[in-house]
């Protein structure tokens, strides 16, 4: 469990970082993490995980104080960065291990783990051996998720983690990400790729100018967004937009009318399309969207 105390980090200016963040993210759950780029996710992230101190506010890890008991805290988290925070030009093996050192473990321990790890994401044989410097985007990606995992912390921080993948490497870091929270983990995702984050995610935190403007339980996203109806009418006549009006917000797409159901509408495609035909329209096609994590993004930019 981490819990945030009015936590606050800033740069230069001291109008760009992360300004009174409070809340506790649970052992357990999956955070997702959204805002703008500059919105502060990665100074969040990096601050959490011990790589920035606080100017004010503290970070409390599993009942550690992050600046206080620095040691303690550290044991418990693991950290994938969006770029690279090791030594670029020694053996990615060694990087890891020397990593694992930092975090509690023995030399032996280290290495034994680094390799298991590299192993299990496809860096193995010679490539061990290999620097950063030398490596596939993908294969520096998959050391960093490797390099997350090396303490076997309690909480894991991912920043931006689909970044470098194509889609069977998506699917590889989702699969991680479940079963370390299904052994008990708490994980933090910050990513932009939204569709990924409501797969996954028990919670999504949006974060704006430094401040955390809302959180959202995935589950009831389907509640707090509207469902919009797509209808493709052959027919389409002057009269047809006011009739459309009475479920909601219209909007026409080329051919298509795009309907925003007002909150509380429930009603069904099929009854939309049985008022259109008794209204002398033609129906070529009509579809329902639910509400995503896209949209609720979205709507907050307006």
């Amino acid at each position: 469990m981490i819990e945030l105390n009015a936590l606050t980090r800033t740069y230069g200016n001291s109008e760009s970082g992360i300004f009174n963040i409070s809340g506790t993210l649970k052992t357990g759950k999956i955070y997702g993490i959204v805002g703008e780029n500059g919105a502060g996710k990665t100074t969040l992230l990096k601050t959490i995980s011990g790589i920035l101190n606080p100017d004010s506010g503290s970070v409390i890890i599993d009942g550690y104080e992050s600046i206080r008991e620095r040691k303690e805290a550290l044991t418990r988290i693991g950290f994938m960065p969006d770029g690279i925070i090791v030594n670029s030009d020694s053996p990615i093996i060694e990087m890891l291990a020397y990593y694992g050192q930092t975090r509690g473990l023995s030399r032996e321990d280290s290495m034994e783990k680094a390799t298991v790890l590299l192993a299990r994401f496809g860096i193995d044989g010679r490539l061990v051996r290999s620097s950063l410097r030398r490596m596939s985007l993908g294969q520096k990606r998959r050391s960093m998720l490797a390099m997350s995992l090396m303490n076997d912390p309690m909480n894991i921080l991912m920043d931006e983690p689909y970044n470098g993948f194509d889609p069977d490497g998506m699917r590889m870091v989702n699969d991680v990400i479940t079963f370390e929270k299904g052994r008990g983990k708490t994980v933090i995702v910050s990513s932009h790729i939204l569709k990924e984050l409501e797969s996954i995610a028990d919670e999504v935190i949006f974060i704006s100018n430094g401040k955390i403007n809302d959180q959202v339980d995935v589950k009831n996203i389907s509640k707090t967004g509207k469902r919009k109806v797509y209808l493709i009418i052959s027919n389409a006549d002057a009269d047809l937009l006011g009739l459309l009006e009475g479920y909601g917000t219209v909007r026409q797409i080329g051919n298509q009318f795009e309907i925003s159901l007002d909150s509380g509408n429930n009603i069904k495609p099929e009854q939309i399309n049985s008022a259109m035909v008794k209204s002398g329209y033609e129906v070529s096609s009509i579809r329902v969207e639910n509400p995503s994590l896209e949209d609720i993004y979205f709507s907050k930019k307006k």
